[in-house]
């Protein structure tokens, strides 16, 4: 870690006129450093090497290193994005030089998830069970209303950024339920309460022909959100996980995150 901190003094201390090479060079180290970092969990060289290019008008070399962290898969820049979202300058580089769903996801703006398989948007049913809580569905014809609106709420543990996820219309948190089916599938819901890792998820983030999506992993039994193969009458297919791999199949469990407004 110690080196990687230094590298990124001794890159800062390039000066600008030493020419285009010298500069070309301070920005493709500049680049690996803040790779490294991240790749690494050295969350806080990242964010202090990523502040200082800023300041120096080098928010190209941020723009690349995040591209290539995103391109790559890495979870980890959602960690990255928390710890730059947590002060003013940090905040301004997501906002400028991440992709506009960053600033969504951090801001705790109003979000529509949509499957990039069925492209339908995730709601929460009208009709609650006996324990009140509420099915997870795509939904088959709505792209407007309040039922699909959501927001996440970030939760720093352990190293990492997990989310709860909030439903407007029916001010309940998605979970997935404790029981599986026979292939060991569990059902999602919204529940009153958030206060099991069944409440908590994180996102894995995937390029599809150039289109910026994530994968939605439950932090209890890490299985990615899906919707069934099956829909009911109304065009809406009930929501899942998904207990076999996900990883690397954007076409079938991406979700994109685009702004409810």
């Amino acid at each position: 870690m110690k080196l990687l901190l230094v590298l990124a003094i001794c890159v800062l201390a390039i000066p600008r006129n030493s020419g285009a090479v010298s500069l070309v060079t301070s920005r493709d180290r500049y680049l690996q450093v803040i790779y490294d970092a991240v790749n690494t969990e050295d969350y806080g060289t990242a964010v202090t090497s990523s502040v200082h290019l800023k300041r120096e008008t080098r928010g190209d070399v941020i723009v690349k290193a995040v591209n290539k962290l995103i391109e790559d898969g890495k979870r980890n820049i959602l960690e990255f994005a928390y710890k730059l979202w947590k002060f003013d300058e940090g905040q301004q580089i997501v906002k400028e030089l991440f992709p506009a769903q960053f600033k969504l996801i951090f801001s705790g703006n109003l979000v529509k998830i949509i499957t990039i398989r069925d492209d339908l948007a995730l709601k929460l049913a009208g009709a609650a069970d006996e324990l009140n809580d509420r099915a997870a569905y795509g939904d088959g014809s709505d792209k407007t209303s309040e039922n699909i609106s959501w927001k996440f709420v970030p939760i720093w543990e352990d190293n990492r950024v997990y989310f709860k996820i909030f439903n407007i219309r029916r001010r309940q948190y998605l979970k997935l339920g404790v029981d599986a089916d026979g292939e060991n599938d569990h059902a999602v819901f919204g529940d009153n309460f958030a206060d099991t890792r069944r409440h908590e998820w994180y996102l894995k983030p995937v390029q599809l022909n150039g289109k910026l999506l994530f994968y939605i992993y439950n932090r209890q039994y890490n299985q990615g959100l899906k919707l069934s193969r099956t829909a009911d009458s109304a065009g809406d297919r009930r929501a899942y996980s998904n207990a076999g791999e996900v990883d690397g199949q954007p076409e079938l469990f991406g979700w994109s995150i685009v702004s409810f407004y």
